[in-house]
């Protein structure tokens, strides 16, 4: 059967009618930001938001893991948004405005990019409502640049702008530069890297970054964080990354242990040739759902 004109317009996650996603009953409420204007690699992560939600609508909607249907819990898609041209900060502007409302009204709000610089607005607006939140960013980069390019809101200082807010614990990462390497000693984090996760059993290096997160966590993961051949259409996919049953494993551990107040998932870039890089961070983003709702 044909889509409606309105469904193509405006698709769901999923694919949900509307009747099944409606907002007001909505536990959580997705926000596309189909941005990439300082990508530094290989770009095309401004179609990232689209190829997850069309994508998803091969998900299938039981989980058998958790032994229900997530959806349930109510998904509403939000319409995407024309970034706004003046850069960067603009754009986190924006994607702080639309986030504000849902998150203010108690619902998880669950940002898809784009780049990684839109994880800034969504996190500022949790902060803004719950108070002191630590950060668990999955990423195979440190993303800790005061600033670069002439910007403090590139995608190489997101989490820089989230250490100003609080503690930031990256897992996975495998690759930086001597200034975030010196962020890291003033700061006193303790970052999971790439090569520790190889080398140690999963139980314990879960437990080391669970041990530095607070009870309120916000949730960043940069899908080049899992290894690329799990997730290759991204714009920088550096080798030894976690699998995906590692990135399962801790996003469930951090969902049952931890309150989540908010999430995002970024840096897709989808290929022509490539389906199954959208179709994984499709069911990635269910997962996660799953695991940060009344859905486990």
């Amino acid at each position: 059967m044909a889509s409606s004109p309105v469904e193509m317009i405006h698709p769901t996650f999923l694919g949900l009618a509307s009747e099944e996603s409606a907002y007001a009953a909505a536990g959580v409420v997705l926000v596309r930001a189909p941005y990439d204007g300082t990508t530094s690699y290989v770009a095309g992560a401004r179609n990232g938001p689209d190829a997850i939600v069309a994508a998803s609508s091969q998900v299938e909607l039981f989980d058998h893991e958790l032994g229900s249907e997530v959806w349930r819990v109510g998904i509403h898609t939000l319409p995407s948004f024309l970034p706004d041209s003046s850069g960067p900060g603009a754009v986190v502007e924006q994607v702080y405005a639309l986030c504000k409302g849902p998150v203010d009204e108690g619902k998880l709000c669950f940002l898809l990019g784009g780049e990684h610089s839109v994880s800034t607005g969504n996190a500022r607006a949790c902060v803004e409502r719950h108070g002191e939140v630590s950060f668990l960013q999955i990423d195979a980069h440190f993303d800790l640049r005061h600033s670069y390019q002439g910007s403090r809101f590139n995608h190489a200082c997101v989490a820089r702008r989230l250490l100003e807010w609080g503690r930031v614990v990256h897992v996975g990462v495998r690759t930086a530069c001597p200034e975030e390497l010196k962020v890291v000693e003033d700061h006193h984090l303790a970052p999971i890297w790439g090569h520790e996760i190889a080398e140690e059993p999963q139980d314990v290096w879960i437990e080391r970054a669970l041990t530095q997160l607070g009870s309120k966590v916000y949730v960043t993961v940069d899908v080049d964080g899992l290894d690329p051949s799990v997730i290759p259409s991204t714009g920088t996919p550096v080798p030894g990354g976690l699998s995906w049953y590692q990135t399962l494993a801790l996003l469930r551990r951090v969902g049952l242990e931890r309150e989540i107040v908010g999430c995002d998932l970024v840096e897709l870039a989808p290929q022509a040739d490539d389906h199954r890089s959208a179709f994984a961070a499709a069911l990635l983003a269910y997962k996660m759902i799953g695991y940060f709702t009344d859905g486990q």
